[in-house]
């Protein structure tokens, strides 16, 4: 696992330490505890902007699919 420091990712995403620990505080992100230092994923870093798929319309409930 690749772990970084507040300060390596707050550089990676643009927010800033404050932000970070607060959305970390309120479970908003993944961080973890190491020792008494915070430190985050890579990779769970880099998934906070990673495009998602778009949402498949749901089927009409009163017909059904077409």
């Amino acid at each position: 696992m690749d772990y970084i420091t507040v300060d390596e990712a707050a550089e990676l995403t643009g927010w800033t330490r404050a932000t970070l620990y607060s959305k970390a505080s309120r479970r908003q992100i993944p961080s973890y505890r190491i020792g008494r230092s915070l430190r985050f994923r890579r990779q769970d870093m880099l998934n906070l902007f990673r495009p998602r798929p778009a949402l498949r319309p749901l089927a009409d409930k009163e017909g059904g699919e077409s």
